[in-house]
């Protein structure tokens, strides 16, 4: 069959393929010949006679070559075909080596383009096949990201101009064909991203790409990709609206400014950081004012929380501390304390690192280490500031704790943090700084540990009957409070996430009664929390127990946030906790052993827990690095699988300190990592006796668990 003599289109060979693939007829084809512009490829695809995809495999089959992966393309291997060669002959370059190149096309039987690609690269050419929308976009990612980014900001609603704070520094090495769009991007990013509540936008190069996340609700979701050759660009013009040295890619830098959004101003802190091979990890944090809470109330407290909370703040001296990771709401919460504090007749002071919202009436410090201006120093100089109340950021050090605790003996009402999981267990890491019991059992007048849990949405949310809850879920025989449990579901409203929003989780531990007499006298920690019941004292997982009853939020959220029901019994429990015992174990058997596995991600522990428990093994959890290290000193363990990313310690972090304690130093480690850095080096030189790079396969995990176990047992 012969294809129509008057085809002049640059793929006119194509239409004999389709009449033998039984996609066009001659009649058919004649039309798409009229229309094909420029390509008869693209008219058949948008004419509804086939699609890019069936087209590119029948193609692929019919020339015995491999169908293009364009998003595995190796954007450096660009440098070896000019622009203009590409083009011409509408190529992607994918991979190559020493002898041969391997790249994209839609003609492959363009004897032209191959002897032409051997000449410019001096090697083989192998062909494979890719439609050519996919490579008209993948060339303009290499050559051209400008048209890329161009694309993107038709999608974005119209942005404000960003407004620059500081000196600008012009970088001689920039590339005047991204600037312009760039700084479309950047402000339609920020003002993207401000519209959709986010937190945080993160960028950071993975591949070929530049990935940009927003955070929202404290979940990171990743909202587009560009060329990696858009990343200098995006973190160049960051640099430039923060008033950072742009020339300098080579050390973190922070530095900060404002943007007007829907007419209303937001503080943007932006913090950039050079990664290995990769150019620099770029994160702006976005402070919106009108997302703080300016009261008690605001915080959304169950009426018996928000009771014992405000007998906390009854007090005119002492201090009162808040605690929980980064980004569990403390400084949300020291605000929205403060206000309701700032009766005009008092002082406040704060010493914060750094001053995250400006508040009126309120004298806040900013924190520099760098000259010398730490919290100590700068502590020492608000109490000459005849301060009622004083806001310290965190106590970090024993002469930190020191001043603090010493200023709230002598008459100041003084508010702080501190990184502990627990409230109770500040007691502890302030015993740990060196701060004398009795100083801590006279001084603390409550402590408060939280965390952020999703709240539903209220547009899509469905009921719950509480026959379908799992027993841990269901409330006591005794409880009065509201019952009207909700599941999330999942709308427009809420991005299909099914929340809107997060709401504190808290535990309350007042210090009255006899738990200061406690304190001073070191009872256990469990004794402290028996003694604070009386007073209102509930734990994390009771309080988020109470928010899913009362319909803010779901069970799953709660579990996800605090982890298993077990939670509930280690909140309770001593901050370093008796380890189970572990079962008696034949000679050179590892059954029975007891294993601590520390992780921060809640479905992966639960998958390590059923392998482990089946085989006969004892497991007990760890939440996070500093969780691991209590678990360890309290003794009774074999083996410790240990997780490299955890908040508050890292699993090298925790290495360093098992290391470093005579008690620990002879319990074995497996790393769990889903790193593909030097991870593994650097645990292995900390003593780490296995690594393992996640997802953890269960044979795999249970043979080697035998096999750490068996080696360790023989020395």
């Amino acid at each position: 069959m012969s294809t129509p003599g008057n085809i002049t289109a640059p793929d006119n060979w194509l239409g004999r393929y389709l009449l033998e693939a039984g996609i066009a007829d001659e009649q058919r084809l004649e039309a798409l010949i009229a229309v094909a512009s420029p390509r008869i490829w693209d008219a058949a695809v948008a004419s509804g006679l086939t699609t890019d995809t069936d087209l590119t495999w029948m193609l692929a089959e019919r020339f015995k070559l491999p169908v293009a992966v364009l998003s595995e393309a190796d954007a450096r291997t660009s440098a070896l075909i000019p622009e203009s060669v590409a083009r011409k002959h509408h190529v992607v370059p994918m991979s190559l080596n020493d002898r041969l190149i391997t790249v994209a096309t839609s003609d492959p039987r363009n004897f032209e383009t191959e002897q032409e690609l051997e000449f410019v690269t001096g090697r083989a050419v192998k062909f494979e096949m890719a439609s050519p929308s996919d490579i008209a976009s993948k060339l303009d990612d290499f050559y051209r990201p400008e048209s890329r980014i161009n694309r993107l900001l038709a999608g974005l609603a119209p942005a404000p101009r960003v407004e620059v704070e500081g000196s600008i520094v012009a970088d001689a090495a920039k590339d005047p064909a991204l600037e312009a769009p760039m700084a479309k991007l950047v402000d339609a990013l920020i003002t993207d991203a401000v519209r959709a509540g986010a937190s945080d936008v993160h960028s950071e190069i993975e591949g070929n790409e530049v990935i940009v996340r927003y955070r929202v609700d404290g979940i990171l979701r990743e909202v587009m990709r560009l060329p990696d050759a858009a990343g200098p660009a995006l973190v160049r013009r960051v640099k430039i609206v923060a008033g950072l040295d742009v020339t300098n890619s080579m050390t973190p830098q922070d530095g900060r400014s404002t943007a007007r959004v829907d007419d209303k101003m937001v503080d943007l802190r932006v913090a950039t950081a050079p990664v290995a091979r990769r150019g620099e990890k770029l994160v702006i944090r976005i402070l919106n004012k009108g997302n703080l809470k300016s009261s008690i109330p605001d915080l959304a407290l169950p009426p018996e929380e928000e009771t014992v909370l405000m007998q906390m703040l009854g007090h005119r001296e002492g201090m009162l501390l808040v605690t929980g990771p980064t980004g569990s709401g403390k400084t949300t919460t020291l605000y929205a304390i403060l206000n309701h504090l700032k009766t005009g007749r008092v002082n406040i002071v704060t010493v914060e690192d750094p001053v995250e919202y400006d508040i009126d009436g309120i004298s806040q410090l900013q924190v520099n280490e760098a000259q010398g201006f730490t919290f100590a120093t700068a502590l020492r100089s608000v109490l000459r500031q005849d301060p009622d109340i004083v806001l310290v950021g965190e106590v970090r050090d024993l002469e930190t704790a020191t001043i603090t605790i010493q200023a709230g003996l002598t008459g100041h009402f003084v508010f702080s943090t501190l990184h502990t999981n627990d409230a109770v267990s500040a007691v502890t890491r302030l015993r740990d700084m060196g701060v004398d019991s009795f100083k801590i059992g006279s001084v603390v007048k409550g402590i408060v540990a939280q965390r952020l849990v999703r709240r539903i949405c209220d547009r899509c949310a469905e009921p719950v009957s509480l026959d379908d809850l799992p027993a841990e879920a269901r409330p006591p025989a005794d409880y009065t409070g509201n019952v009207s449990p909700r599941r999330a579901v999942g709308c427009k409203a809420c991005g299909g996430s099914g929340y809107r929003g997060r709401v504190a989780v808290m535990e309350l531990f007042p210090v009255e009664g006899q738990v200061g007499r406690l304190i001073e006298t070191n009872a256990p920690l469990s004794d402290l929390v028996t003694a604070s019941r009386p007073f209102g004292m509930r734990t994390l997982w009771e309080s988020g127990l109470v928010r899913f009853w009362n319909g803010v939020t779901t069970f799953d959220e709660i579990r996800r946030v605090l982890g298993e029901s077990e939670s509930q019994q280690s909140a309770s429990a001593p901050a370093r906790p008796a380890a189970t015992p572990a079962a008696p174990a034949m000679q050179g058997s590892p059954d029975g052993a007891t294993i601590l596995l520390a992780d921060d991600d809640a479905s992966m522990r639960r998958l390590l827990r059923t392998v482990l428990e089946r085989e006969g093994y004892i497991v007990q959890e760890a939440t996070d690095g500093l969780a691991a290290l209590d678990a360890v000193e309290a003794g009774g363990l074999d083996l410790v699988l240990l997780d490299h990313d955890m908040p508050n310690l890292t699993g090298l972090g925790v290495l360093e300190e098992m290391r470093a304690r005579v008690s620990s130093v002879s319990i074995p480690v497996i790393m769990l990592t889903a790193r593909t850095d030097d991870t593994e080096l650097e645990a292995l030189e900390l003593g780490a006796q296995d690594f393992m790079t996640k997802p953890v396969q269960p044979r795999s995990l249970v043979a080697r668990v035998r096999a750490v176990l068996k080696r360790t047992r023989m020395q």
